[in-house]
């Protein structure tokens, strides 16, 4: 199963990656939340650990720039992905792009080990995580895939793609010193 785990390299460039950071990494960041079994939601730092916002819809012309490049380097992204499944899986949008800002702390994990898909989030079927910066130590990004850890450790500008579901647990590091930026989205 671990062939389902694709990483592209240097999907967006990382001078991009400089600007993404500089325009999006503003006050209007809030405390992640975390979606519960029962439905409900919460913010449990201990569990996950990162402050996060929405970059859509764009504010401002630059913005929406780099949106639109951002969403076109994803349906590239999707379409490599999908073309031995092209028959079983037709991807009809992009949810909704974050930009997550992990910062090094005293707590176990920047997100422990979760999925993407559940009671809240049933629509999602590819997960995509875009790393925008490699100035920090720890934040690696890991899967349990069938009892092996498999342990990626992203540079400026790649992104990986793997399946929302319930077989590709995954957690981000510990950050141990800097600010890991990131951006991440989903395939439904």
């Amino acid at each position: 199963m671990k062939h389902l785990i694709k990483e592209y390299r240097k999907i967006i460039p990382p001078i991009l990656c400089e600007k993404i950071i500089k325009y999006f990494d503003q006050d209007n960041l809030s405390h992640a939340q975390i979606s519960l079994p029962s439905g409900k939601i919460d913010t449990n730092k201990k569990v996950r650990n990162c402050e996060i916002t929405s970059i859509e819809p764009p504010k401002k012309l630059g913005e929406k720039l780099m949106v639109n490049y951002i969403k076109s380097r994803i349906h590239l992204m999707t379409e490599d992905y999908i073309k031995p499944y092209k028959n079983f899986f037709v991807p009809t949008e992009i949810e909704s792009i974050q930009f997550l800002k992990y910062a090094a702390n005293e707590h176990e994990a920047g997100y422990n080990f979760h999925t993407d898909h559940g009671k809240n989030t049933s629509k999602r079927s590819l997960s995509i995580s875009i790393c925008l910066n490699n100035n920090f130590i720890g934040g690696e990004f890991l899967f349990d895939v069938e009892g092996e850890i498999l342990k990626f450790p992203q540079n400026t500008g790649d992104a990986i793609i793997f399946p929302s579901n319930f077989l590709f647990p995954h957690q981000v590091n510990k950050i141990k010193s800097g600010t890991r930026y990131a951006l991440v989205t989903w395939v439904l």
